[in-house]
């Protein structure tokens, strides 16, 4: 056999190895990519994944997440909440300490307070609630807020600085500051979530892991605060019906849970509703005047614990002990 020849075939035999296995490791690359593909796939669509903030897991107009078009319900009506497969997902912040199960019978306070009573009184929500800090004529407001906390970001968001310069989570600064009375804001960010019960169940999440850090505390629930008539009606997200349908879900989480549920959507609401065009120049953010209509509200309604039991209680029981006052609340809105 002549020499070039037996080359030739050499070169040829390594070229068909060379290609031979160029061809099982794109194959095997393939086969890789489509199966982690499929797997990350299944994670995202099953909950909150890992999408928070404004509009949570679906988006948000406010600070620039996504279009309001990925969101909207398969029968494009507002306010009609998806079905989805039973799931219990939750974000970290259990509270380093278990107490007892605490039902308490509240009696609202029949005068109006000053602002010495929020002296030791903690406020917590997002950016309407930093408005409310800013803008409203309360000056001795301790506040643990930013523009798009989220009831799942409250455990991820490091945005409160401590005395020794530590910046931590709200359930973090929670576990080592006290306070006599918390009001918890949230909602309006999480108005694109598709699913009331995930909603549901990590709200219920947020105010029970909040009792439980602060067991001596008297845990009020700001409702969401109404959006523009102009602006409902042409955002997919951040509309009334929305607004009224997450508020029926808060206000059953505060009975669930035991806590003062209040309707403070009621003292800056027009005839219709909706938030007065004059209030807000974005249609969501109250100014001035109506964070001191805000401010007016809280003071004109307080509460004192009048009885403690210790041990479960059922959500019928506990609906039973709710006040008069909250009653009514349900009616307006």
């Amino acid at each position: 056999m002549p020499l070039n020849y037996r080359r030739n075939y050499k070169t040829m035999m390594l070229k068909r190895r060379i290609i031979t296995i160029s061809v099982v490791a794109v194959l095997f690359l393939l086969i890789s990519g489509t199966i982690i593909y499929m797997r990350s796939g299944g994670r995202n669509a099953s909950g909150i994944g890992g999408h928070s903030g404004d509009g949570a897991s679906v988006g948000n107009k406010e600070t620039g997440g996504n279009s309001a078009k990925d969101v909207t319900p398969a029968s494009g009506k507002h306010g009609l909440a998806l079905k989805r497969p039973m799931t219990h997902l939750y974000t970290i912040g259990i509270a380093k300490m278990p107490v007892p199960d605490v039902n308490r019978e509240y009696t609202k306070t029949k005068k109006t307070v000053d602002d010495s009573y929020f002296d030791d009184a903690l406020f917590i929500g997002d950016s309407r609630t930093e408005g409310f800090m800013m803008y409203s004529s309360l000056k001795n407001i301790n506040a643990y807020c930013s523009k798009g906390l989220s009831i799942t970001k409250i455990y991820e968001d490091a945005i409160v600085t401590m005395e020794d310069g530590r910046t931590v989570t709200v359930m973090e600064a929670l576990q080592e500051q006290s306070y006599a009375k918390i009001y918890i804001m949230f909602g309006v960010n999480e108005l694109g979530w598709p699913y009331d019960d995930l909603f549901e169940e990590q709200y219920a999440k947020v105010v029970y892991d909040i009792k439980q850090l602060q067991p001596d505390a008297l845990i009020y629930v700001e409702n969401i605060i109404p959006i523009s008539a102009e602006r409902s009606a042409t955002d997919d997200i951040y509309n009334n019906t929305n607004v009224y349908r997450f508020n029926a879900i808060i206000e059953k989480v505060c009975k669930d849970q035991n806590v003062i549920y209040l309707d403070v959507a009621s003292s800056v609401a027009d005839e219709t509703g909706a938030l007065p065009a004059d209030a807000s120049t974005d249609g969501i953010h109250c100014n001035g005047v109506y964070c001191d209509k805000w401010l007016d509200y809280l003071k004109a309604n307080t509460y004192t614990v009048s009885a403690v039991k210790v041990g479960t209680v059922s959500s019928e029981e506990s609906n039973s002990e709710v006040t008069d006052t909250e009653e009514a609340n349900s009616e307006e809105i």
